[in-house]
């Protein structure tokens, strides 16, 4: 038929959209991770205390919350493809002044103001505005999922390789590795037909069953009137708590293993294969999310990140690869599982042309999470000498992310 090639060609833009999206947030979410592997050399290089080398990280995924709806303003003001060369340009440029840190206040400037804030315009905002552009319904939150996923593989290929440069030529080297392996996201990014990529090819919504009372049409969502609503804000709590939860703990996983007696690669390579599994992990609750619903999968992966984080607090007491494994295997499943869910929300919530930045405001409260618990996860640590107060902390947060989906009537009517 002769529709059947357009269609066929708008299949394959889509399916190259998917990939550049996942290549660059598995880029910059992994140059992020990375910072777990680097935080005892720099805490002996600088002989610095735990949390003020923590609070780089903290600050790092501060700027990347807070400069999202900034990525969200830039995306809907100058398109895709300016917003990803210079997101791209800032993080090889933090990058390689990082090597040449002699000062641990420039390490702030260069990882986290530099990487922190290429990671919003790389990152998920401006993916999942491009994203509603091409899927709708289950497609679209089956393609969030694959985009999310990239924070585990990221992770799984460049956490361990920075771990090994590390040891092996120091952590200076490992920052320009760093820097060179993200140079490689520059022929991808001119190698799209991004005149098309950005023309999207599904119509936003001029009304619809989905908007919220008092709402008008799709495509007259602003700022304004979505932090109006309670959605907003239930969502963006939901980022909040639950990033706040899980990096309290996991910024120094790496530390907290070494601690017990693993050698630094190991320890590397036990988080690392959390970002194995975090990718099976997203896509299977994302398909569960449309088999059993939101609620009942959002439940699910909650009681994986607890009980996981628990299994990793129980090594303290007793050495054993039953409870590493369980803590592998359940916060691997459940880390970032819940990201496709609040932005599939949010898209049939507010979708229309300023989405970008709507979405990017809501992920504030992810930014805000990360730094908040990182930095609080590492003051507990070095104010009690151990590791407790900071699982009772991230148990506390962990509960409080969950309760939106349940306690919030407006998210209460969204399934998949």
């Amino acid at each position: 038929m002769p529709e059947d090639g357009p269609s066929r060609s708008a299949a394959k833009t889509a399916i190259i959209l998917v990939g550049t999206c996942f290549f660059l947030n598995a880029l910059s979410r992994g140059a992020g991770e990375t910072f777990t592997t680097f935080l005892l050399a720099l805490t002996e290089e600088f002989q610095a205390n735990r949390a003020d080398v923590a609070a780089i990280y903290s600050l790092q995924m501060l700027l990347a919350g807070c400069t999202a709806p900034l990525a969200g303003y830039c995306f809907d003001r100058f398109g895709p493809l300016r917003l990803y060369i210079a997101g791209l340009a800032m993080l090889v440029l933090g990058l390689v002044l990082a090597s040449f840190a002699g000062q641990l206040w420039q390490l702030y400037l260069f990882i986290g103001i530099g990487v922190g804030a290429s990671a919003a315009s790389l990152g998920n905002a401006p993916h999942s505005a491009l994203l509603a552009r091409w899927f709708e319904g289950a497609q679209l939150s089956r393609a969030m999922s694959v985009v999310y996923a990239a924070l585990g593989i990221g992770s799984l290929m460049l956490v361990p390789l920075a771990q090994f440069v590390i040891e092996t030529w120091g952590w200076r080297i490992a920052y320009l590795t760093l820097a060179g392996i993200a140079l490689l996201a520059l022929p991808v990014l001119l190698l799209q037909h991004w005149p098309t990529v950005q023309a999207g090819r599904i119509r936003l919504p001029q009304s619809g069953p989905d908007a919220l009372p008092g709402a008008t049409v799709g495509d007259d969502w602003t700022l304004g009137k979505a932090l109006r609503t309670t959605a907003f804000w239930g969502l963006a709590s939901v980022f909040f708590f639950t990033s706040a939860g899980m990096f309290s703990v996991m910024v120094q996983a790496v530390a907290y293993l070494v601690e017990l007696g693993y050698a630094p690669l190991q320890a590397a390579s036990i988080y690392g294969l959390v970002g194995v599994l975090t990718p099976a992990g997203i896509v299977g609750f994302a398909w569960l999310d449309g088999r059993i619903g939101r609620h009942a999968s959002a439940a699910l992966s909650y009681a994986f990140s607890l009980a996981g984080l628990a299994a990793l607090w129980a090594l303290e007491g007793w050495r054993s690869p039953a409870l590493l494994w369980a803590f592998v295997l359940l916060v691997g499943l459940s880390f970032g599982a819940r990201g496709p869910m609040v932005g599939a929300t949010a898209a049939r919530i507010f979708q229309g042309r300023r989405f970008g930045m709507i979405f990017g405001t809501i992920m504030v409260g992810s930014g805000l999470g990360v730094s908040s618990g990182t930095l609080i996860g590492a003051k507990l640590h070095d104010m009690t000498g151990g590791y407790t107060a900071v699982f009772l902390f991230a148990a506390f947060c962990i509960i409080n992310g969950a309760l939106p989906f349940w306690t919030y009537r407006s998210l209460r009517r969204y399934g998949p």
